[in-house]
């Protein structure tokens, strides 16, 4: 699997600060690499400082940027739909 892309991150983030980008694309990171990273900047595992402390450099690192640009996303409001989509009823 190649490098991810500027794209990749914005489609799996949405909006998100471009420095955010810029220092997730540095890492060099796998497609791989990075959806893990997103996986765990998501789950419960992220509060969990033994699983955190047994990732790799470029993990650890992908799930602080990834945590910080989840958490700065704007909140939508309930029911919104997603980019023009429709929610399922």
């Amino acid at each position: 699997m190649g490098e991810i892309s500027g794209r990749d991150v914005t489609a799996a983030l949405g909006p998100v600060n471009e420095l955010i980008v810029r220092e997730v694309l540095r890492t060099g990171a796998t497609q791989l690499e990075f959806k893990r990273a997103l996986a765990f900047a998501k789950g419960p595992a992220n509060a969990n400082a033994v699983a955190y402390s047994v990732l790799t450099e470029t993990l650890q690192r992908l799930v602080d940027l990834l945590t910080v640009a989840l958490e700065q996303r704007p909140e939508r409001p309930r029911g919104a739909s997603v980019e023009g989509g429709h929610r399922a009823a």
